[in-house]
């Protein structure tokens, strides 16, 4: 049964990435380059087996009669459309906002954010509580490609969820956004999207040192436990298996919430 072989998938994929986010040290930062080129293209292949295994279960809800979640990109679009049915600054839960900084201050757990960044990004992004899952969209508004852009979401528990797999977003294109939360328990969080080499970053711009303090506002809020606190496991040290791990964890929530919604169908 697919349900089986999806179960195989996520052990495997989470034995493997435990291993390797505890038994291998982190490259500094600015130095993603000397990666080994087998190793990228190991992480490209976890990548695509866990989106697979997602394509998988979509079918299996959809064989259950049970209705499909909401994608990132649809998520992030009504969150658009709600802003401009509002008006530009209409005062939307978590605000029409604009800045430079990375990250900002800390919205609460069930807050939406849709806010434009300084290097042009409009990040709109929700938590779904179903999925355990952060969903919406980052827009390029500027004439220009964006060039490597991925997105994180840093928790009040100091786990750092992410980063989504690098893209280059052309001038007007919506892009879709998914991180994993799976396990987590948190009240509050803050996200940025990157874009290019950020300043302080290099090209691994997601490598080493990146404790939730750096990223935005949120002074004393689990800054000690850095990216390996608060939830199941830890996200690997690698910046090449990041995208991956938040693609099991998606797929890991979403395997727990078709399972509460089958039983609740069989009641």
């Amino acid at each position: 049964m697919k349900i089986a072989l999806i179960s195989r998938v996520v052990l495997a994929a989470a034995v493997g990435l435990s291993a390797y986010a505890a038994g291998r040290e982190s490259f500094p930062p600015g130095v993603q380059e000397d990666q080994p080129a087998q190793e990228r293209a190991d992480a490209d292949v976890l990548y695509d087996l866990v989106r697979q295994a997602r394509a998988d279960l979509r079918e299996m809800r959809a064989g259950a009669g049970l209705p499909a979640y909401s994608a990132g990109l649809e998520a992030g679009q009504r969150e658009s459309h709600e802003r401009e049915s509002a008006g530009e600054h209409g005062g939307r839960q978590g605000g029409e906002e604009r800045g430079g900084e990375e990250g900002g201050r800390y919205l609460p757990k069930m807050t939406k954010q849709n806010r434009l960044f300084g290097n042009g990004a409009r990040l709109a992004l929700e938590f779904d509580p179903r999925t355990q899952v952060f969903v919406g969209s980052v827009t390029n508004t500027t004439a220009r490609t964006l060039a490597q852009v991925r997105v994180e979401v840093h928790l009040d528990n100091g786990t750092e969820l992410g980063p989504t797999k690098r893209i280059d977003v052309g001038p007007g294109q919506t892009v879709p956004v998914e991180l994993g939360a799976f396990g987590n328990e948190f009240g509050a969080w803050v996200s940025h999207p990157e874009a290019g080499v950020e300043e302080g970053h290099g090209r691994g711009g997601e490598e080493g040192g990146e404790g939730a303090g750096e990223h935005g506002g949120g002074e004393g809020r689990g800054g000690e436990t850095g990216e390996h606190g608060g939830g199941e496991g830890a996200r690997p040290r690698g910046a090449a298996y990041r995208p991956a791990y938040n693609q099991l964890q998606i797929l890991r929530g979403e395997m727990h919430a078709f399972a509460l919604d089958l039983a609740a169908k069989s009641r």
